[in-house]
């Protein structure tokens, strides 16, 4: 994965950065507003990834597309430019974002789903997920859907899955099936 541990070191830099400035939360809620402007974004992906581009052409651009940020993301991002290193800035958010998460016990939820569910369905889901979290952890829910599950959901969290789609469970049945034992095979 290119550019992982630079991301993580630049992330590493930045919350010690904030930390100091005690504007953690604000620069969290930040990282997360330029992690999903990239990711949404095609064009923003093609510019910060282009050599051909100048770096102070690149500075002026993201000061203006990032020009609602705070002071301290603002300059962290102009100093990811002059480094070289916006093509990772992406990566750098999302470091960012799983070091305060770790640090705040902030455990992310995917839950996937065949349809868009309601808040309380979700809301039943993550209180039944809690039980078996630790003490006072928060639980941040990202919610997508994929209509090949037919119906149910996917929960992931962390390393741990509860798959209680239709999808699965009719290829359960299938599998099942094709080692019934009983109907003799001529």
């Amino acid at each position: 994965m290119a550019g992982f541990r630079a991301a993580q070191r630049y992330a590493k830099g930045l919350m010690a950065f904030a930390n100091e400035a005690k504007q953690t939360d604000v620069v969290y809620a930040e990282m997360n507003d330029v992690s999903k402007a990239i990711k949404e974004n095609e064009d923003l992906r093609i510019f910060l990834n282009s050599p051909i581009i100048d770096a102070k052409k690149k500075e002026v651009a993201l000061k203006e597309v990032f020009k609602s940020l705070s002071v301290t993301t603002q300059t962290f991002i102009s100093l990811i430019v002059r480094q070289g290193r916006e093509n990772i800035l992406s990566k750098i958010a999302e470091q960012f974002i799983a070091i305060y998460d770790n640090s705040n016990n902030i455990v992310t939820a995917e839950i996937i789903s065949a349809v868009q569910l309601d808040q309380n369905t979700i809301d039943n889901i993550i209180a039944k997920a809690k039980q078996t979290l630790a003490v006072g952890s928060q639980v941040k829910v990202e919610n997508k859907v994929d209509a090949s599950l037919i119906g149910g959901f996917v929960l992931k969290i962390g390393n741990n899955q509860v798959d209680s789609s239709i999808k699965t469970k009719l290829a359960t049945l299938k599998k099942d099936f094709s080692k019934n034992e009983y109907i003799p095979k001529f």
